[in-house]
């Protein structure tokens, strides 16, 4: 009996992380636009998002997201609040951005545009998900401010087909993602080579539609035997010399 009570309060006492279905959703590691703020700013206006999968609410309180360079721990960002269930959380570097649930400031230009490591831990320190982007985001866009999205709630955060480029100009904080459910058909690489290879089918079909036209034999031929014909008539033509070296049409005396 004494190891069952011990066995219950360990339970009950346990990170509710351990058993929650937090994660992380969406990241606009490149800010996104802003009403009335200047285009060349929009860099500032990043944000996170999180996602309750579970059944139950969560409270955040004591919760982290490490932004990490290998083991260098570059910027922590503190968590507070309650996540409902089924519901989404909004970190923000400004209020500007509507829905944060969080607005955090000091994270303005925090997240690097050529990649880190996005660690998410729970109020006892436990690494609830993590993406190892350290060589580069897996997905968005700075130029188009299209976020990072999370496709599936039930594959890997570190699996990097399980993100994609937001449909949506400034991404879809507080809402569903735009490819959520959404696979992942082509590779950027496979979408080029694949233009590449249409590229180079046109140019030959072309070629070939070009000789075989009829139009072109046609014109082919009479070019051919006009040049042939020109060849034979300067040979018959040609003024013939004498054997003093005089032309042979020369006027004798």
């Amino acid at each position: 009996m004494k190891w069952l009570v011990f066995g219950a309060f360990i339970f009950l006492s346990a990170p509710v992380g351990v058993f929650a279905q937090v994660m992380i959703n969406e990241v606009a590691w490149m800010g996104v636009p802003v009403d009335g703020v200047d285009e060349k700013q929009w860099w500032r206006y990043e944000f996170l998002e999180l996602y309750n999968a579970g059944e139950q609410d969560v409270s955040l309180q004591g919760w982290k997201v490490e932004l990490r360079q290998g083991e260098v721990l570059e910027f922590t960002i503190l968590l507070h609040g309650v996540l409902p269930a089924k519901e989404y959380f909004l970190v923000a570097a400004s209020d500007k951005i509507l829905g944060a649930n969080v607005n955090y400031a000091t994270l303005s230009g925090k997240f690097k545009n050529s990649g880190q490591r996005v660690v998410l831990k729970d109020a006892a320190g436990l690494v609830i998900e993590e993406i190892d982007a350290q060589k580069g985001w897996f997905a968005g866009d700075n130029e188009l401010k299209l976020t990072m999205e999370r496709r599936f709630f039930d594959r890997e955060a570190g699996d990097s087909e399980n993100w994609g480029s937001s449909q949506n100009e400034g991404g879809t904080p507080k809402a569903q993602n735009s490819l959520f459910g959404k696979e992942a058909f082509l590779k950027l690489d496979s979408v080029r080579q694949t233009k590449d290879l249409t590229k180079k089918d046109s140019l030959w079909s072309s070629f070939v539609q070009t000789i075989t036209n009829a139009v072109f034999i046609r014109a082919f031929l009479v070019a051919l035997l006009s040049a042939a014909g020109v060849l034979l008539l300067s040979r018959y033509v040609r003024p013939t010399r004498s054997p003093s070296g005089g032309s042979s049409d020369a006027l004798r005396d």
